[in-house]
Formats: structure tokens, sequence, C-alpha cells
């Protein structure tokens, strides 16, 4: 699952895509919009600026804006900044690799082999959708699991 500040950093930069242009956006209008706590929005914001997605300026006239267009950032992007990576298990992270505790082999583990395939679908999805690609939101109990 995607941790709550990945989730909230996805939304900050939707509506941050869907103000694109339009110059600085206040942290607290992306706050109250999307209802993600100021002081987190902050770090977020920070952590997405060192990363040169996000630039800001402070000041009564400041606020936030992507430094990218968003037709340049893949969700996979975003996922890969907040989270590291996209991978469900240590073993099958492609830039962050760590063997697993308490495991086979890596070329005898068929979970592991799962996995892999598992994070290239996953990669392979959102590396093709865009910021700037509309995503209509989903009916309530439309998507849920079985």
């Amino acid at each position: 699952m995607l941790s709550q500040k990945t989730r909230y950093a996805i939304r900050a930069m939707q509506h941050l895509a869907d103000r694109y242009g339009e110059g600085p956006v206040q942290l607290a209008e992306i706050a109250t919009a999307q209802n993600i706590p100021a002081n987190f929005l902050t770090v977020i914001l920070s952590e997405l600026s060192r990363y040169g997605i996000v630039a800001s300026l402070r000041g009564k006239d400041g606020g936030y804006w992507l430094a990218v267009s968003p037709i340049d950032i893949t969700y996979g992007d975003l996922i890969r900044v907040m989270r590291g990576s996209l991978a469900l298990v240590p073993c099958a992270s492609r830039f962050a690799h760590e063997k697993c505790n308490n495991c086979v082999e890596e070329g005898e583990c068929r979970t592991r082999a799962l996995m892999l395939q598992v994070r290239d679908e996953t990669a392979r999805i959102l590396d093709s959708i865009r910021l700037s690609d509309r995503i209509d939101p989903v009916a309530a109990g439309a998507g849920d699991e079985k």
C-alpha cells in the first residue's frame, strides 16, 4: 500500500498540475482543497522541491508551483521520489534492492520472481500515466476488491 505521505504528495501534485501556469498556489489552498494537514504538506513540498519537481516563493504573494511541466512527470516518478521504490518487497526493487531476511536464495525464490513481475507491470502502468493526463474519479464501490 502507498503511505499516507505518498498519497498526500500525489494529491498535492495533482492540485498543482491543475493550476499549472497560473503562478504560485498558496499552501493553505492546497491543504484545504486536498484535506492535507498544512504542517505535513510543508514537509512534502519541501522534499519535492529538493528533487526539482516543485518550486516555491516566500511571502504574501508566494506559494508553490510545478517546476516541471505536468506532461514530464509520471506517477511512477512521484511514487519513486516519495517511496523510493515501486516494489512490494525489498528484493524486487530495481533501485533500492535488499535481500530479504529469512528467505531462500533469490535465484530459487518463486515469491521474488512473482514480485518482479508485479513490479514491472506496476512500473509499466505508472510510468505511462502523466500528471497532465485526465484521471476521472471512480464512483464509490466501483473499484472495491472482490
